[in-house]
């Protein structure tokens, strides 16, 4: 686990990547905040999709425990 996270922590993102966010950010999704941009233009599917995945364990363990 330490490994990973020292390799994670050695390789940052592009520098073309994040500037491209900073620049072109608020004017491709039009919030007025910057993460707000990024959070909610660019990773809202991913959000999405980690919110399915809770939302389905949930229900998977109540059914576990559910007495029949």
């Amino acid at each position: 686990m330490i490994l990973i996270w020292g390799i994670e922590l050695s390789s940052p993102v592009p520098r073309v990547i994040t500037q491209y966010y900073i620049d072109y950010g608020r004017e491709e999704t039009g919030a007025i905040n910057l993460v707000s941009a990024i959070y909610l233009g660019y990773r809202v599917f991913d959000t999405f999709g980690e919110t399915l995945v809770l939302l389905l364990a949930v229900f998977g363990v109540a059914m576990l425990f559910k007495k029949t």
